[in-house]
């Protein structure tokens, strides 16, 4: 699959800060020849006034000025209602899209977080979560997570279409995380990566007592990776309270590095 639309959310009350979701979409966006598809509209109201109404034409204005300087076609959509909820709103368009882009978010805003759940469990389609600091390049060595069930192999195949012919991969498995069937090997999903023109190698993480999380960015960060790759997984909130979960872990915003998550 070639990358030709991505999928980003701009909340316009925010427009005057940095947009790390943003600027990594115009910069993917500019490297795979692609389009922009900005959504600007309110999905949280914390901290504004009741007379504070998003200036549309400001937004767009702003979002122009950005694609125009990065060199990238942009859509953007701004409403101030729907007729159906956010998520929905945002998961539709990543349906008709090949990739949608969020930041991580910490903290209270409940709308953000509908968004990212419904982006990567409604859509049929790879969320990447953009790391706080800026990306400006499209990912050229990739370490992704492997346990052998289908949003891995999702997530693996997902990943193909962010990378040229030549670029490296490693297929990182937490050895002591789940046992695996011989069919699933991670070594096998490194030959597949090969057959695509991918420089592919299969690793062994220990965990040694960590967080399958924190062992995945260490490796990935000590490998020098610049996109980590994994499969979602939807838990219970009992579940995410007691255990946690990588993908819970990603959504609120804690990696260093982009993450693609495939459900």
């Amino acid at each position: 699959m070639t990358v030709r639309s991505i999928v980003t959310f701009v909340q316009p009350s925010d427009i005057d800060q940095d947009h790390p979701a943003l600027a990594l979409t115009l910069a993917w966006a500019g490297a795979l020849s692609a389009r922009a598809v900005v959504l600007a509209f309110t999905v949280d109201v914390i901290g504004q006034g009741a007379d504070d109404e998003p200036d549309f034409e400001r937004t767009r204005a702003a979002i122009a000025t950005l694609a125009d300087r990065a060199g990238v076609p942009c859509t953007v959509v701004d409403r101030s209602s729907f007729a159906y909820g956010i998520g929905d709103v945002f998961a539709d368009h990543m349906k008709v899209a090949d990739l949608g882009v969020l930041t991580g978010r910490r903290g209270p805003l409940m709308g953000e977080r509908l968004l990212a759940q419904a982006a990567l469990f409604d859509s049929g389609r790879p969320l990447v979560i953009a790391p706080k600091t800026a990306v400006t390049a499209a990912p050229r060595r990739v370490l992704i997570a492997w346990d052998g069930t289908h949003a891995a192999a999702r997530a693996m195949q997902d990943t193909l279409s962010l990378l040229a012919p030549g670029a490296e991969a490693i297929v990182a498995r937490v050895t002591d995380d789940k046992a695996l069937r011989m069919d699933q090997s991670g070594i096998e999903a490194a030959h597949h990566l090969a057959r695509h023109g991918i420089k592919a190698e299969f690793r062994e993480i220990p965990r040694n007592g960590r967080d399958i999380y924190d062992a995945l960015v260490t490796a990935a960060t000590e490998a020098g990776c610049d996109l980590i790759a994994a499969g979602a997984v939807r838990h219970s909130p009992i579940h995410e309270l007691v255990f946690g979960s990588v993908t819970g872990s990603v959504l609120v915003g804690k990696c260093p590095l982009p993450v693609l998550l495939s459900a």
